[in-house]
């Protein structure tokens, strides 16, 4: 069965930049769900995004021009890297192919997905860093997860279950003793594309908002230094 063909016809190759972890992320999905190419470049997102976009188009030997879609992680994580994948997106998106749809993943339902996968635990809490007294969560109950929100201070302390701790790029806070520490890993994406809901079609880049449950769509005249 091919993902891309089945569920969503018409969309590949999709050029797929993350940049909510440690890392910048880019890579070319084909019409099969397969990796066409990815690049993965540690440093500043500002410096390190659209190099690793290059050279995932120069590996998949395409131009922005030859896509057919965008995929795009808008959080939670890295402001920084979230708001400039989301400014060149929608940069290449008005400079022609505005009309290739995106779509978007949250980086703890993607991590949720995988841990199912890899440990498939029954009863579990994943959760990531937001800001002091607060974290994004995601429960597993039942083997189910549940959907990316937000867990003050004193829930995460009283959790008695197994607790799994995805790292960010800037932390506010000690995660809880006992934590199991996960990587993050958008180049597994292509392993869950199958789950549903895991993607979801937005008009342009939505990024998450301070609840985890809601998004904005990114405006970029919101972000401009006033003169």
């Amino acid at each position: 069965m091919s993902f891309i063909a089945n569920k969503f016809p018409g969309v590949a190759p999709a050029l797929v930049v993350d940049g909510c972890g440690n890392s910048v992320y880019a890579g070319v999905l084909g019409h099969h769900g397969e990796w066409k190419s990815q690049s993965i470049s540690t440093g500043a997102p500002l410096e390190q995004l659209f190099p690793a976009v290059e050279n995932a188009l120069q590996e998949a030997e395409l131009s922005v021009d030859g896509l057919g879609s965008f995929i795009y992680c808008q959080g939670p994580g890295s402001v920084l890297g979230l708001r400039l994948c989301a400014m060149a997106i929608e940069t290449w998106r008005r400079l022609g192919v505005a009309s290739r749809p995106c779509f978007a993943y949250n980086s703890l339902t993607l991590t949720a997905e995988l841990l199912k996968k890899d440990r498939a635990p029954d009863e579990a809490l994943l959760f990531a860093d937001w800001k002091k007294g607060a974290w994004h969560a995601v429960e597993f109950k039942a083997g189910m997860a549940d959907a990316c929100h937000v867990m003050d201070d004193a829930t995460l302390q009283a959790y008695g279950g197994q607790r799994f701790h995805l790292p960010q790029r800037k932390g506010w806070q000690a995660a809880p003793d006992g934590a199991v520490p996960l990587a993050y890993e958008p180049q597994r994406l292509h392993e869950v594309l199958f789950v549903d809901g895991l993607l979801r079609r937005t008009e342009g880049v939505e990024l998450v908002t301070s609840s985890a449950a809601q998004f904005t769509k990114w405006v970029p005249e919101r972000h401009r230094a006033s003169s």
